[in-house]
């Protein structure tokens, strides 16, 4: 839940027409809220994203009109909460003492993100031992607020990868997904884990929350990843973990203690700019408000990931369709529509009056009975093995075959295989779409 800025507030306006005041509202999950003098909580305004990532609210039947309570500014929930907030800072405080007591002789560090947590822990560390150091894990990927704010913290170290971001997923030809999250733990991990010493014993003052996920909930006041640091002599200590997040804002608000620019935006998270698949909808359009070059960026190449990769086989889903609601991963749908059909057929040489053939490439499974790693039955999202069937079968054909078992089946090893590709595209087959086709096609 986070607090409602100015900057929020203008973006309000300008997108939805709703006009609110910094000072008194929260923001949670799309729902705007307020409290009243008392400390309870009332919901207002339900924001709602469409798949074109336009805006609007509505007051749904349940919800409250401001006029029906008194109603709580910022600074009146900070005064309600102070003595709690007093206690947990304490509380956070002697945890940071007795571990580092504990610890003796090893080196304290706070990996900062710039994020409203590491903010929180490194400031409760540094009231302990104002000399700890800060260590930033430049992604490549933050937007210019975090950067910069970077730049600007004190006794900190930035540590950046070689390659960036953009470089590596051009190389690996593949974009991160919520299946496939490689770019944790290359870019957001990855780094402070190649330059520091691993035989150096460092305390790490990480801003870990048990609410923030299943996974976290059940870290205790100490604890070590396992699993990215390797075999380190590092030792994680997690001052904040039993924190809510309206505890944090309500103590960044009340220790004054600096804010990300990118909140103030309206975003729940700062790290990982645009690319990130854990964004959700609603911060699609933050991003197209806000940072329309950095976003006009990454749907060009999200073009040519679907383009390049044939992913109206893959996903059942249209190019609009995979830029505004499902590039992030999954399958869109289970049967592609008829408009996905004939875009594919446009886009890949086919026959845009008879989408006959271009029907051919979608929901196809090896008829052998293949599986894949999960147990299911192996579908078909190659194109070009796709295309090799029905070259050698028919184009009207009902039962395809993987490449493994085509292969098999015509005794081609990878070479010949190949050869058979290059000899159809070259005779100009429609059933193979030549890449320079698809690239000038899709600009």
């Amino acid at each position: 839940m986070n607090p409602v800025f100015k900057e929020y507030c203008k973006f309000l306006k300008d997108t939805v027409n709703l006009e609110l005041e910094e000072g008194y509202y929260w923001l949670d999950n799309q729902i705007i809220k307020a409290f009243d003098k008392q400390g309870n909580i009332h919901k207002l305004y339900r924001l709602v994203v469409n798949d074109n990532l336009s805006m609007s609210y509505k007051i749904p039947n349940n919800y409250e009109s401001i006029e029906d309570f008194d109603l709580a500014s910022w600074n009146d929930i900070i005064e309600i909460n102070k003595t709690y907030l007093q206690n947990i800072e304490s509380e956070s405080k002697e945890l940071i003492r007795s571990k580092m007591n504990k610890f003796s002789g090893y080196i304290p560090l706070v990996p900062v993100s710039m994020g409203k947590d590491s903010q929180v822990t490194c400031n409760l560390v540094r009231e302990c031992y104002p000399e700890t150091k800060a260590i930033f894990n430049n992604t490549t990927l933050d937007c210019a607020d975090t950067y910069l704010m970077a730049k600007k913290f004190p006794n900190c170290e930035i540590m950046t990868p070689k390659q960036g971001f953009y470089q590596y997923i051009k190389e690996a030809q593949m974009i991160p997904t919520r299946f496939s999250r490689f770019c944790c733990r290359i870019f957001k991990v990855g780094e402070m884990v190649n330059q520091l010493d691993h035989n150096t014993p460092y305390l790490m003052y990480m801003g870990m929350r048990n609410e923030e996920s299943n996974t976290r909930s059940g870290y205790g006041d100490e604890w070590v990843n396992e699993a990215e640091w390797g075999d380190t002599k590092w030792q994680g200590i997690l001052p904040i973990r039993t924190w809510s997040e309206l505890d944090v804002w309500l103590y960044t608000l009340w220790r004054g203690i600096e804010i990300n620019p990118k909140y103030k935006k309206g975003y729940s998270r700062v790290g990982c700019h645009i690319a990130c698949p854990y964004y959700t909808k609603s911060t699609w359009v933050l991003d197209k408000y806000w940072y329309p070059n950095m976003r006009s960026r990454w749907e060009n190449i999200l073009r040519e990931d679907f383009i390049k990769n044939k992913k109206w086989i893959v996903m059942n889903c249209t190019l609009e369709e995979y830029l505004n609601v499902a590039w992030n991963g999954g399958v869109y749908r289970e049967e592609p529509t008829e408009e996905v059909i004939k875009e594919f057929a446009q886009y890949n040489g086919l026959d845009v009056g008879d989408t006959k053939v271009a029907k051919q490439y979608f929901n196809k499974y090896c008829a052998n009975g293949c599986k894949s790693n999960s147990g299911k039955l192996k579908k078909i999202k190659d194109r070009d093995t796709l295309s090799m069937n029905m070259k050698f079968h028919g184009r009207e054909i009902e039962k395809f075959l993987c490449k493994k078992c085509f292969m098999k089946l015509y005794e081609m090893d990878e070479n010949k295989w190949n050869w058979w590709i290059e000899r159809f595209k070259q005779d100009g087959c429609a059933l193979f779409t030549d890449k320079k086709q698809i690239y000038q096609e899709g600009d």
